[in-house]
């Protein structure tokens, strides 16, 4: 019993992160110059990095906006890496289609 609770705690300790998550003011925070390390203690691990080959990667971060369960807003954050140090960043905000657009005859369509 004892050695049960005890493998508990550590599970429970060991998913213990202690990230922030990437918000608005977050990314205004990140600057040209900051270490990619530096990023990824605060922020954690990013949902994706894409190599852009040469040293040079681009982190992106997701921040979904909700209302209620719906996504009423999407905002990805892309931090561009060079040698380990930031040397870009920029977002992309997406707003999902109304219900009724989700739902039509066109098999391709453009949202």
């Amino acid at each position: 019993m004892k050695y049960s609770l005890l493998l508990i705690v550590l599970f429970l300790v060991g998913c213990n992160t202690n990230h922030e998550l990437m918000t608005r003011r977050g990314y205004g925070d990140v600057g040209v110059g900051m270490s990619s390390t530096a990023i990824e203690e605060r922020f954690g691990k990013p949902y994706m990095i894409y190599s852009k080959g040469e040293g040079t990667e681009t982190y992106e971060y997701i921040e979904k906006i909700t209302m209620g369960t719906q996504v009423i807003e999407q905002r990805r954050y892309y931090i561009v890496i060079e040698n380990g140090k930031v040397v870009g960043k920029y977002m992309k905000l997406s707003n999902p289609p109304p219900f009724e657009a989700i739902y039509s005859d066109d098999p391709y369509p453009n949202y």
